[in-house]
Protein backbone atom coordinates (compact mmCIF):
# COMPACT_ATOMS: atom_id res chain seq x y z
CA UNK A 1 0.00 0.00 0.00
CA UNK A 2 2.81 2.38 0.75
CA UNK A 3 4.12 1.63 -2.00
CA UNK A 4 1.50 2.36 -4.53
CA UNK A 5 1.07 5.54 -2.51
CA UNK A 6 4.54 6.66 -3.38
CA UNK A 7 3.85 5.83 -7.01
CA UNK A 8 1.16 7.89 -6.94
CA UNK A 9 2.78 10.45 -5.13
CA UNK A 10 6.03 10.61 -7.58
CA UNK A 11 3.53 10.86 -10.36
CA UNK A 12 1.42 13.90 -9.49
CA UNK A 13 5.11 16.26 -8.75
CA UNK A 14 6.09 14.62 -12.38
CA UNK A 15 2.69 15.85 -14.38
CA UNK A 16 2.58 18.68 -11.91
CA UNK A 17 6.37 19.57 -12.89
CA UNK A 18 5.83 19.54 -16.24
CA UNK A 19 2.74 21.64 -16.35
CA UNK A 20 4.69 24.42 -14.41
CA UNK A 21 7.37 24.04 -17.95
CA UNK A 22 4.23 24.17 -20.58
CA UNK A 23 5.60 25.34 -23.36
CA UNK A 24 3.67 28.37 -24.57
CA UNK A 25 5.34 30.76 -26.83
CA UNK A 26 8.58 29.98 -28.75
CA UNK A 27 10.45 31.99 -30.64
CA UNK A 28 13.00 29.21 -31.97
CA UNK A 29 15.79 30.10 -29.54
CA UNK A 30 13.81 29.98 -26.24
CA UNK A 31 10.66 28.76 -25.01
CA UNK A 32 8.65 30.47 -22.47
CA UNK A 33 5.80 29.43 -20.35
CA UNK A 34 2.38 31.52 -20.06
CA UNK A 35 3.60 33.48 -17.24
CA UNK A 36 6.98 34.15 -18.76
CA UNK A 37 5.00 35.03 -22.12
CA UNK A 38 2.76 37.58 -20.60
CA UNK A 39 5.37 39.06 -18.52
CA UNK A 40 7.93 40.00 -21.03
CA UNK A 41 5.41 41.14 -23.55
CA UNK A 42 3.31 43.51 -20.79
CA UNK A 43 6.94 45.19 -19.63
CA UNK A 44 9.98 44.55 -22.65
CA UNK A 45 6.93 44.41 -25.32
CA UNK A 46 6.70 41.92 -28.49
CA UNK A 47 9.75 43.03 -30.31
CA UNK A 48 11.69 41.82 -27.67
CA UNK A 49 10.03 38.69 -27.44
CA UNK A 50 10.81 38.35 -31.34
CA UNK A 51 14.49 39.16 -30.55
CA UNK A 52 14.73 37.30 -27.03
CA UNK A 53 18.36 35.06 -26.25
CA UNK A 54 19.28 32.66 -24.00
CA UNK A 55 21.03 35.21 -22.54
CA UNK A 56 17.73 37.07 -21.92
CA UNK A 57 16.38 34.29 -20.75
CA UNK A 58 18.79 33.00 -18.21
CA UNK A 59 17.49 36.49 -16.29
CA UNK A 60 13.60 35.89 -16.86
CA UNK A 61 14.46 32.55 -15.11
CA UNK A 62 16.42 34.09 -12.08
CA UNK A 63 13.22 36.39 -11.69
CA UNK A 64 11.07 32.89 -11.18
CA UNK A 65 8.21 34.97 -13.04
CA UNK A 66 6.13 31.07 -12.74
CA UNK A 67 6.07 30.97 -9.23
CA UNK A 68 6.72 35.08 -8.04
CA UNK A 69 3.77 37.61 -8.85
CA UNK A 70 5.16 41.14 -10.60
CA UNK A 71 4.34 43.91 -9.92
CA UNK A 72 4.72 46.18 -13.15
CA UNK A 73 3.98 49.87 -13.13
CA UNK A 74 2.95 51.80 -16.33
CA UNK A 75 1.52 55.20 -16.44
CA UNK A 76 2.12 57.02 -19.57
CA UNK A 77 1.96 60.81 -19.21
CA UNK A 78 2.67 62.76 -22.39
CA UNK A 79 4.77 65.56 -20.39
CA UNK A 80 6.44 63.41 -18.33
CA UNK A 81 5.49 64.92 -15.16
CA UNK A 82 4.45 62.16 -12.85
CA UNK A 83 6.97 60.66 -10.60
CA UNK A 84 5.46 56.86 -10.26
CA UNK A 85 5.13 54.06 -12.94
CA UNK A 86 5.84 54.27 -16.78
CA UNK A 87 6.69 57.60 -17.75
CA UNK A 88 7.82 58.96 -20.86
CA UNK A 89 9.26 61.97 -22.95
CA UNK A 90 9.30 62.46 -26.28
CA UNK A 91 12.64 60.74 -26.48
CA UNK A 92 12.76 58.00 -24.47
CA UNK A 93 10.62 55.98 -21.74
CA UNK A 94 11.09 54.81 -18.28
CA UNK A 95 9.18 51.45 -16.49
CA UNK A 96 10.11 49.55 -13.09
CA UNK A 97 8.73 45.58 -12.53
CA UNK A 98 9.52 43.87 -9.43
CA UNK A 99 8.34 41.34 -7.35
CA UNK A 100 9.52 39.36 -3.64
CA UNK A 101 9.72 36.17 -1.77
CA UNK A 102 10.55 36.10 1.93
CA UNK A 103 14.16 37.02 1.36
CA UNK A 104 14.71 39.80 -1.51
CA UNK A 105 12.71 41.54 -3.96
CA UNK A 106 14.22 40.78 -7.90
CA UNK A 107 13.86 44.91 -9.33
CA UNK A 108 14.32 45.37 -13.06
CA UNK A 109 13.94 49.35 -14.34
CA UNK A 110 13.80 49.72 -18.03
CA UNK A 111 14.77 53.01 -20.59
CA UNK A 112 13.94 52.91 -23.89
CA UNK A 113 15.33 55.84 -26.46
CA UNK A 114 12.18 56.38 -28.39
CA UNK A 115 14.46 58.40 -30.74
CA UNK A 116 18.22 58.64 -31.53
CA UNK A 117 20.19 61.23 -28.67
CA UNK A 118 22.26 63.70 -30.06
CA UNK A 119 24.74 63.82 -27.33
CA UNK A 120 26.49 60.52 -26.33
CA UNK A 121 28.04 61.10 -23.24
CA UNK A 122 28.14 60.17 -19.76
CA UNK A 123 24.87 59.22 -18.55
CA UNK A 124 23.90 57.96 -14.68
CA UNK A 125 20.89 55.35 -13.97
CA UNK A 126 20.54 54.20 -10.08
CA UNK A 127 17.97 54.30 -6.98
CA UNK A 128 17.43 55.59 -3.40
CA UNK A 129 15.62 53.27 -0.89
CA UNK A 130 13.43 54.54 1.20
CA UNK A 131 12.32 51.56 4.03
CA UNK A 132 14.96 49.02 2.41
CA UNK A 133 18.07 48.73 1.15
CA UNK A 134 19.97 46.64 -1.01
CA UNK A 135 20.00 42.66 -0.37
CA UNK A 136 23.18 42.47 -2.04
CA UNK A 137 25.36 44.30 -4.38
CA UNK A 138 25.01 42.05 -7.95
CA UNK A 139 23.76 44.94 -9.84
CA UNK A 140 23.52 44.30 -13.69
CA UNK A 141 23.61 47.31 -15.96
CA UNK A 142 23.01 46.61 -19.49
CA UNK A 143 23.05 49.13 -22.99
CA UNK A 144 21.78 47.69 -25.82
CA UNK A 145 21.84 49.11 -29.15
CA UNK A 146 22.19 48.40 -32.55
CA UNK A 147 26.03 47.78 -32.01
CA UNK A 148 25.43 45.11 -29.79
CA UNK A 149 25.39 44.85 -26.14
CA UNK A 150 27.90 46.24 -23.32
CA UNK A 151 27.84 46.17 -19.79
CA UNK A 152 29.31 49.14 -18.13
CA UNK A 153 29.76 49.45 -14.06
CA UNK A 154 31.03 52.34 -12.45
CA UNK A 155 28.45 51.74 -9.81
CA UNK A 156 29.04 54.69 -7.14
CA UNK A 157 27.23 53.76 -3.46
CA UNK A 158 25.84 55.14 -0.79
CA UNK A 159 24.02 54.56 2.33
CA UNK A 160 20.46 55.20 0.84
CA UNK A 161 21.10 53.95 -2.68
CA UNK A 162 23.61 54.11 -5.79
CA UNK A 163 24.22 55.03 -9.08
CA UNK A 164 25.79 53.24 -12.10
CA UNK A 165 27.50 55.33 -14.96
CA UNK A 166 27.92 54.59 -18.47
CA UNK A 167 28.77 56.35 -22.07
CA UNK A 168 25.47 55.78 -24.38
CA UNK A 169 26.92 53.81 -27.68
CA UNK A 170 26.84 55.11 -30.39
CA UNK A 171 24.09 53.00 -32.20
CA UNK A 172 20.33 53.37 -32.90
CA UNK A 173 17.58 51.55 -30.74
CA UNK A 174 19.12 52.38 -27.43
CA UNK A 175 18.01 50.44 -24.59
CA UNK A 176 19.09 50.40 -21.17
CA UNK A 177 18.01 47.98 -18.55
CA UNK A 178 19.15 48.03 -14.52
CA UNK A 179 18.60 44.67 -12.29
CA UNK A 180 19.26 44.78 -8.94
CA UNK A 181 17.97 43.16 -5.54
CA UNK A 182 16.57 44.48 -2.51
CA UNK A 183 15.16 43.61 1.01
CA UNK A 184 11.35 43.53 1.21
CA UNK A 185 9.46 46.10 2.67
CA UNK A 186 9.67 50.10 1.81
CA UNK A 187 9.72 51.48 -1.89
CA UNK A 188 12.57 52.08 -4.46
CA UNK A 189 12.76 55.40 -6.78
CA UNK A 190 14.62 54.49 -9.87
CA UNK A 191 15.62 57.38 -11.86
CA UNK A 192 17.61 57.74 -15.74
CA UNK A 193 19.31 60.67 -16.00
CA UNK A 194 20.85 61.92 -19.43
CA UNK A 195 23.39 64.42 -19.82
CA UNK A 196 22.30 67.40 -22.37
CA UNK A 197 25.85 68.31 -22.64
CA UNK A 198 29.66 66.85 -22.70
CA UNK A 199 30.45 65.15 -19.52
CA UNK A 200 32.81 63.12 -17.76
CA UNK A 201 32.67 59.98 -15.60
CA UNK A 202 33.36 62.13 -12.90
CA UNK A 203 30.68 64.25 -13.72
CA UNK A 204 28.47 61.72 -13.78
CA UNK A 205 29.22 60.42 -10.09
CA UNK A 206 28.82 64.21 -8.80
CA UNK A 207 25.85 63.50 -6.61
CA UNK A 208 24.20 62.47 -3.51
CA UNK A 209 20.81 60.82 -3.26
CA UNK A 210 17.31 61.75 -1.78
CA UNK A 211 14.11 62.41 -2.88
CA UNK A 212 14.38 65.51 -3.70
CA UNK A 213 17.20 64.86 -6.51
CA UNK A 214 16.41 64.31 -9.98
CA UNK A 215 13.58 61.41 -10.44
CA UNK A 216 13.56 61.37 -6.70
CA UNK A 217 17.31 59.94 -6.74
CA UNK A 218 19.94 62.20 -7.62
CA UNK A 219 20.68 65.41 -6.21
CA UNK A 220 24.38 66.79 -8.73
CA UNK A 221 25.79 69.20 -7.40
CA UNK A 222 29.61 71.17 -8.31
CA UNK A 223 29.87 70.91 -12.13
CA UNK A 224 27.05 68.68 -12.73
CA UNK A 225 24.69 71.28 -11.88
CA UNK A 226 22.53 72.00 -15.10
CA UNK A 227 23.85 68.93 -17.29
CA UNK A 228 21.51 66.17 -16.63
CA UNK A 229 17.95 66.49 -17.97
CA UNK A 230 15.77 65.92 -14.99
CA UNK A 231 13.65 63.30 -16.01
CA UNK A 232 11.38 62.26 -13.50
CA UNK A 233 11.46 58.61 -12.21
CA UNK A 234 9.99 55.86 -11.42
CA UNK A 235 9.22 54.23 -8.26
CA UNK A 236 7.56 51.23 -6.84
CA UNK A 237 6.63 49.66 -2.97
CA UNK A 238 8.16 46.43 -2.65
Amino acid sequence: MKKILFTLLFMMLVIANVNAKEVYYTNGTVELTEREYNYVKEFYGEEYLKNMTLENYKWLSELDVNNIDYKIKFAKVPDASVNGGFVSTNAKSLGISGGCDTNYCTVTVLAKWLGNPTVRSWDVMGAFFYGTSLYNKNIVTSITSSNGTTYPSNLKFLSNGFGDSFKLPSGTSIIIEQRYYAKPGGTVFASYQHAMSTSTLAKSQSYTIGVTGYGGVFIFNGSAVGVYDGMVGVDMDL
